[in-house]
């Protein structure tokens, strides 16, 4: 199984907080060791952070990371870095993020939901 994305954490003298490339590939390998989660599901998530952008295609449960914003995202995802990387180490509530308005959430909010689902 897939560590959750927060056990990328290194705890040393101070928490290291993981590069986002890190924290998406392993959200990519988490969907893939739960092929059962996103069967049928087709959708492209953009996800905007401060300065960058990473796109999260998901074709027939299949999912696929790159580097950069998609052509036409179902969902983009806006917050910046640090909040995205506390949500997705499980330091931040995706919830109380978006209802703190650290996350901003444009296009399908039901795919956005359908995404919390499979990083749990």
């Amino acid at each position: 199984m897939a560590p959750h994305p927060s056990q990328l954490i290194h705890h040393k003298k101070e928490a290291h907080m993981p590069e986002a490339k890190e924290v998406f590939t392993e959200i990519e390998n988490r969907i893939k060791s739960h092929p059962e989660k996103s069967v049928g599901l087709n959708a492209t998530y953009q996800f905007d952070l401060s300065g960058e952008s990473w796109t999260l295609k998901i074709a027939n449960g299949a999912p696929e990371l790159i580097q950069g914003p998609a052509q036409s995202p179902n969902t983009t995802l806006i917050a910046t870095t640090d909040d995205w990387m506390n949500i997705a180490t499980g330091k931040l509530n995706p919830v109380t993020a978006f209802m703190q308005q650290k996350l901003k959430v444009k296009g399908d909010m039901g795919l956005a939901m359908k995404l919390q689902g499979l990083l749990q």
